[in-house]
């Protein structure tokens, strides 16, 4: 088992952010066996086990990870087009934006505002993440899952019990697969729209910048953006680390930051926003190989 997976390697080139040292083992199985064979070795040698898509939701400390990673790259089957029966299976590993965008060519709606969104579709259901007015669960049949006794199941929606930016249901479990379901659509109506919703993200987003995106969920009635802007904190530096002067609900690395220097904005917007506005920020960005005292000390 062993000979399939590496020892040492570095995270940074895999995440958004360009941050992050090495992880202790790191394995891409190509197949589901290769994938239960991984699993199983981990939990043989006591390993936690991280599941990385396009690591675009996720922050590595500069220590690394000092468990296994399992990049799913290798899941990323796509047909490019409809079942007769207007359904379309798309693997885990697929990026979200390239098979959005096969989809609004095929004539397809339901998850066209989703265009521009970072990450695999696999990552985006598990947050189910959404903009403006679609989520991707809203088109979903099934999602075909890994439970954690290594037992392939199909799960249906309404299994999953979806809210913003949650996925309850797939908690513990490792998503293989997903089926959809599409409205028809006028195919130029439908470009267009994305083409907008590009534009939009182009003049709001700092997307010239490595980042993880959102790095807050939004708050009940408000905005994690707007509540971290007027608590003065846009623009705020730490080494190589900026909260973005376009869009304060996204920090940047904008000068080969660390880490820690990220680490230390998103604890600084906590802390201000709940002084001065008494809200609780709830992040979005997973957090991986920081100790607690590194996590929870001021």
């Amino acid at each position: 088992m062993k000979g399939t997976i590496q020892d040492n390697v570095p995270l940074a080139p895999m995440t958004a952010y360009r941050i992050g040292g090495c992880a202790r083992y790191y394995s891409s199985p190509g197949s589901l066996d290769e994938l239960i064979r991984s699993l199983r070795w981990a939990e043989a040698e006591n390993l936690q086990v991280f599941i990385l898509g396009a690591g675009t939701n996720v922050l590595f400390s500069d220590r690394g990870f000092d468990g296994l990673i399992l990049h799913l790259r290798g899941f990323n089957y796509d047909p490019g087009k409809l079942n007769q029966d207007n359904t379309w299976e798309v693997g885990a590993g697929a990026m979200l934006t390239p098979w959005v965008r096969r989809t609004v060519w095929a004539g397809c709606s339901g998850v066209e505002d989703l265009i521009g969104i970072p990450g695999t579709v696999g990552g985006a259901l598990c947050m189910n993440a959404g903009a403006y007015s679609q989520e991707i669960c809203q088109s979903l049949v099934s999602v075909e899952v890994l439970t954690e006794e290594l037992e392939v199941k199909q799960l249906k929606v309404e299994d999953i019990g979806f809210a913003y930016r949650h996925a309850p249901g797939l908690k513990g479990k490792l998503v293989l697969s997903a089926k959809f379901r599409f409205e028809t659509g006028e195919r130029d109506r439908l470009i267009a729209g994305i083409r907008d919703t590009i534009q939009r993200r182009r003049n709001r987003q700092p997307l010239e910048f490595p980042s993880c995106g959102s790095v807050f969920k939004r708050p009940a009635g408000d905005y994690a953006g707007r509540l971290i802007e007027e608590a003065g904190l846009k623009g705020l530096t730490c080494g190589g680390a900026q909260i973005s002067q376009k869009h304060a609900n996204f920090i940047i690395n904008y000068k080969s930051a660390k880490a820690e220097d990220v680490l230390y904005l998103i604890k600084a917007a906590g802390k201000k926003v709940k002084e001065e506005f008494g809200v609780t920020l709830e992040r979005e960005v997973i957090l991986l190989g920081f100790t607690e005292e590194e996590l929870n000390g001021t």
